[in-house]
């Protein structure tokens, strides 16, 4: 008994080429409805948050200015401004789509809040202006370079079917693993 396969190979290819089309779907919906400026307007807010919860309080203890407690306690009000700040530096981050921009961006919205917060929530005293100021500039500059980089929006190019999808593999902080 001699049978061809040529039938059941083909019924696999087309089962294979519906469920790619199928994912090619799915993909270009969800990179239609803007995940990357929702994901990156958030990681922006939760880092506002972060700052005034961790990175300065943590940051004046260490150099010896204040306890981190009273630290937390000074700048516990402004942790909804700086959510608000920093969730429009994460989001305008996004939109340039250039991590050494991006590390402009949030170090200078770093600077500013951890200068504003610092200055009214705890002291004006030089030292605690640098440290708060100092510590939440470096904390945007490396935050910034992440979002810049992992969250831009890939390029699109109708005609070039092999053009980038937005696939976090053909991101550029991926290119050392790429050999």
């Amino acid at each position: 008994m001699h049978g061809t396969t040529d039938t059941m190979e083909s019924r696999e290819s087309m089962i294979l080429a519906m469920i790619r089309k199928f994912n090619a779907g799915i993909v270009k919906f969800i990179m239609s409805i803007r995940l990357r400026s929702i994901g990156a307007t958030l990681l922006g807010s939760f880092a506002g948050l972060s700052l005034t919860t961790n990175v300065i309080p943590s940051a004046l203890s260490f150099t010896g200015g204040m306890d981190s407690f009273s630290a937390r306690w000074g700048l516990g009000g402004f942790a909804v401004y700086s959510m608000m700040a920093w969730a429009v530096g994460g989001w305008a981050v996004q939109r340039t789509g250039d991590k050494w921009l991006g590390a402009i961006i949030l170090g200078f919205v770093g600077l500013v809040t951890g200068l504003v917060f610092t200055g009214f929530g705890i002291g004006t005293e030089l030292n605690y202006l640098l440290t708060g100021g100092g510590a939440a500039m470096l904390y945007g500059a490396i935050g910034g370079m992440i979002i810049g980089d992992a969250l831009r929006s890939p390029p699109m190019d109708p005609n070039n079917p092999d053009a980038s999808i937005g696939r976090i593999g053909d991101l550029g902080m991926f290119n050392y693993f790429k050999k």
